[in-house]
């Protein structure tokens, strides 16, 4: 290593003494102060610390409009330095070192803070209140709970929890200007995931485990603590992976854009259909998008390397492309279930057992039977057509359907149903 260099500010040859600490069979690279695109060391040391005289040359590099312009303005104006090349060398201990230096302007990249800040602070309050809207539409029996999936909700409270951690992580040790605004973004992402998804995860979590709080506190307490140590341990580990693989990051980056995939699936499995609301759906949607796009796709973001480092395999339109494309998939399968139903595009064979609300067809309804949905009448000359549950209850099909939209209930017997196909 290198301890205790100083360079004087200037051009032409300067003087400069360092400590020579040995590594291993020969010098160590080591990061120099300033701004160093590359460095080239050779050199060897003996088996002990060494202070060595160093005789270096600085040549300043212009940026390529001073350099046409600098004929007509070198008695006038200063120069505009672009970086600096230097050479150092030590005869005495066989020790030579070759580094390019370039400038950054703090000033444009403290803007480009201040704007990505605002632009991640937009659209994480965007994903706020979709959530917002989302919980309170099932919260007012709009919906049923039950028909979500936890891992889709789960994958993007992970997501935030990811983007608090390392927003906060990159505004520490950089000392730029503004670089509050990470933690803003930071603060913003970690009460998204904490106050809201987290407390929708417990939602849904409660309303499928109700039968525990008659069975005692203890038990309830248990399985709760069971259920934060799976979460939080996911958390965590999955932390562990992006800093042990960051060379993949958007390979990873990638694979979380298909956090509609688990919805898919569970109403797949179950039957069930509106499970989300569509303005939820595509106000996420649109988000996450949009802060994917802005990190692997604006080649002058502020991830490109110049002061805060370069996020892998960016900028790439191609991988911009695959995310916008898994996006529009998912959000046309979940619309396309709404519409058509949740196993519409599930070929025959794989189907499991459905039972058949249209039984009816071969089976009298007696006089008088009534929908205790809409307090009408089931004959056949409403037009409507009619359905038989499980436990041999009669209602109009379309009051069902709504009905099962809030509760997967009888609204007779209060037993469970299977799904309308």
């Amino acid at each position: 290593h290198l301890r205790g260099l100083d360079l004087a500010a200037g051009e032409g040859p300067v003087l400069a003494v360092g400590k020579m600490v040995p590594s291993g069979n020969g010098l160590e690279k080591s990061a120099l102060p300033g701004y160093a695109e590359s460095q080239t060391i050779s050199g060897t040391a003996g088996g002990a610390d060494e202070w060595c005289l160093l005789e270096g040359v600085l040549h300043p590099k212009q940026s390529h409009k001073s350099a046409q312009d600098s004929k007509e303005q070198q008695s006038q104006d200063s120069v505009s330095i672009a970086g600096f090349a230097a050479e150092l060398v030590s005869p005495d201990c066989s020790f030579s070192v070759n580094i390019n230096f370039r400038t950054v302007d703090l000033e444009h990249v403290s803007r480009k803070v201040v704007n990505y800040g605002v632009w991640m602070n937009i659209l994480t309050v965007f994903q706020l209140r979709s959530f917002l809207a989302q919980m309170r539409h099932t919260e007012e029996g709009n919906g049923s709970i039950t028909k979500l999936s936890v891992l889709a909700i789960a994958m993007q409270a992970l997501m935030d929890a990811y983007d608090s951690f390392l927003h906060l992580s990159i505004s520490t040790p950089v000392q730029a200007l503004n670089t509050y605004n990470f933690a803003m973004v930071s603060m913003l992402k970690f009460s998204l995931f904490a106050l809201v998804e987290v407390r929708y995860l417990l939602l849904i979590w409660r309303h499928r485990h109700l039968h525990m709080f008659s069975e005692g506190w203890d038990v309830v307490r248990q399985e709760l603590s069971r259920v934060y140590a799976q979460f939080y341990g996911a958390l965590i580990g999955g932390l562990v992976v992006i800093f042990v693989v960051a060379d993949y990051l958007d390979i990873l980056a990638l694979l979380m854009q298909a956090y509609w995939l688990p919805q898919i699936v569970h109403d797949v499995r179950h039957g069930s259909k509106n499970s989300l609301t569509r303005s939820f759906i595509i106000s996420v949607t649109v988000t996450r998008s949009l802060q994917f796009l802005y990190l692997w796709g604006c080649p002058e973001g502020i991830f490109n390397g110049e002061l805060y480092p370069k996020l892998p395999g960016s900028p790439s339109l191609e991988l911009c492309g695959v995310a916008v494309v898994l996006q529009l998939l998912q959000v046309a399968v979940m619309v396309s279930q709404q519409y058509l139903g949740p196993r519409w595009f599930v070929p025959w064979l794989c189907l499991p057992h459905v039972y058949n609300y249209r039984r009816s067809a071969s089976e009298a309804f007696p006089n008088g039977s009534e929908c205790v949905i809409c307090m009408l009448e089931i004959s056949p000359e409403d037009g409507m057509r009619r359905v038989i549950t499980p436990c041999d209850h009669r209602f109009h099909e379309p009051c069902l359907e709504r009905w099962m939209d809030v509760k997967m209930e009888c609204p007779t017997c209060r037993r469970q149903l299977p799904p309308i196909h």
